[in-house]
């Protein structure tokens, strides 16, 4: 039985960009590729599915640090927003099926954020199977930054806009990040409410060359509080994302893949604080769902 091949693993992650864009400007773009090249359908689901699950939080979190909107009046703002979502052990390993007369017949091995792979014996030959490759990032948080506007207000209402690119290079596919929402105030049909309350429902997506496309999708309601210089805010929010893997085996083994994989977050909780002071802001959340995520940032404006 052919044993797949080890890949080299990543150490270390600079905080200010995601996992893959990361392996990409690192020169490992093409190793990423060519790592789930060895891969059919069913077996890279395992492997991968945790960069989904972690990216896919990233990106639906950071969209609101305030739900006080003005009915009327001119509004802008610039943030540069940070979001980190935590790799624990579950990410680390899956459970992959052996060959038939292998033992044991299922086994844990490494997703791409694990160790070494796991392996499985024929008790008559003594061939080893992996069932993976080596995981390729080690690391405990995954990373994502973007930068982000805010205006308004009309109708108590104000657009979300997130963008970010890196352009194709040599082992470097073009990568980009978009977002766009909206945010409406619900205070102002309540204007006996003790604190700021509204809604919001944003649309994410970012693109890994021909290979990774992923999706976000968060509707939610979140409050704040003022009290001078300081702000309180939290919100509940359903969320999807998906991460749509396509590429052509290695082997002809295997039928080209073209997969999409749902992220694991459906729900999350928000809790925040904030320093406001005139055109400058500060402030930083935990998100509790499925995967743990926090994120924050500075801003100018509003």
């Amino acid at each position: 039985m052919k044993t797949l091949r080890r890949v080299p693993r990543l150490r270390s992650l600079a905080a200010a960009a995601c996992t893959l864009m990361l392996i990409a400007a690192t020169g490992y773009a093409q190793s990423l590729e060519s790592t789930l090249q060895q891969f059919g359908a069913d077996a890279v689901k395992g492997y991968i599915q945790p960069a989904g699950d972690l990216f896919g939080a990233n990106m639906n979190a950071g969209m609101f640090h305030s739900a006080e909107i003005s009915k009327t009046g001119f509004h802008l703002s610039f943030d540069i927003i940070g979001m980190a979502s935590m790799v624990g052990d579950a990410q680390k390993t899956y459970t992959a099926n052996a060959p038939p007369g292998f033992n044991p017949s299922t086994f844990q091995t490494a997703t791409i954020f694990g160790g070494k792979a796991g392996i499985a014996t024929d008790a008559g030959t003594g061939f080893t199977y992996h069932g993976t490759v080596d995981g390729m990032v080690e690391t405990s948080v995954v990373p994502l930054a973007a930068p982000q506007i805010t205006i308004g207000n009309l109708f108590g209402t104000r657009a979300i806009i997130r963008f970010i690119a890196t352009p194709s290079v040599e082992n470097f596919p073009k990568a980009t990040l978009w977002g766009i929402g909206v945010q409406h105030s619900i205070s102002q049909y309540l204007p006996v409410l003790p604190l700021d309350v509204a809604a919001h429902v944003f649309y994410n997506k970012f693109t890994f060359g021909d290979l990774i496309d992923f999706t976000g999708t968060s509707i939610g309601v979140e409050a704040s509080k003022s009290f001078s210089i300081l702000r309180v805010y939290g919100g509940l929010a359903w969320e999807k994302s998906s991460m749509q893997l396509t590429y052509t085996p290695a082997s002809t083994a295997f039928a080209p893949v073209d997969i999409t994989m749902n992220g694991a977050n459906n729900f999350r909780a928000t809790v925040g604080v904030g320093l406001h002071i005139v055109f400058f802001s500060i402030f930083a959340d935990a998100n509790f769902g499925s995967i743990t995520n926090f994120s924050g940032g500075i801003g100018f404006g509003g």
